[in-house]
């Protein structure tokens, strides 16, 4: 059995000084490279997360619009006094925008209100802007279920409505306001029809 090689000497060979700066030399260059390969792997490491956390959160930026985009389009409902439209369309990654406008027969339209349905901080929100009432101030109400094609927001501190649902069949849409009102239940639905 041989005993252990080292660079400097060994029974069969033996190496000059020459050849004992070259492997030094080399020895450094191999410790340069693999030190650079460790930060470039490391720099490689850390790009890639960031791809990946980039990629993750176009993901849910999209998923989340996806959540409600079945609204998005024009709603409508036919009365004798005129046709309510409601209109939806993506603002962003996170918000939709709606407004509810009444057009009389003859011709001449209302808006009604204006409404953002927007996801923040971790929930969505349904925030309308009634422009008679409230001050003219958007009231928040808090999405409780949202799921498929169908999504329930309440704000029990409102005083009517407290609850305001949506739910789409095929090309039907079907919203709902309900609460108490001076101690009384009502509730209101508004049966749209896609445009």
């Amino acid at each position: 059995m041989l005993p252990p090689c080292n660079f400097v000497s060994y029974n069969l060979f033996t190496i000059t000084e020459y050849e004992k700066a070259i492997l030094v030399v080399a020895s450094h260059v191999i410790d340069h490279a693999f030190s650079l390969f460790n930060s470039t792997l490391c720099c490689m490491k850390k790009s890639l997360l960031f791809l990946f956390f980039l990629l993750f959160s176009v993901v849910g930026f999209s998923q989340r619009i996806a959540a409600v985009q079945w609204m998005v389009g024009t709603w409508k409902i036919n009365t004798p006094q005129g046709t309510i439209v409601e209109i939806w369309q993506a603002k962003d990654d996170s918000t939709l925008q709606g407004r509810s406008v009444f057009v009389k027969t003859a011709g001449d339209s209302i808006t009604q209100e204006k409404i953002e349905f927007a996801y923040r901080n971790g929930d969505w929100y349904y925030s309308p802007t009634v422009m008679s009432q409230n001050g003219g101030n958007a009231i928040p109400f808090k999405v409780i279920f949202i799921r498929g094609t169908e999504f329930i927001s309440e704000n029990p501190l409102h005083d009517f409505p407290q609850r305001i649902a949506y739910r789409r069949i095929k090309q039907n849409m079907y919203a709902s306001i309900e609460g108490k009102r001076n101690g009384k239940y009502g509730k209101q639905n508004f049966d749209f029809t896609s445009e």
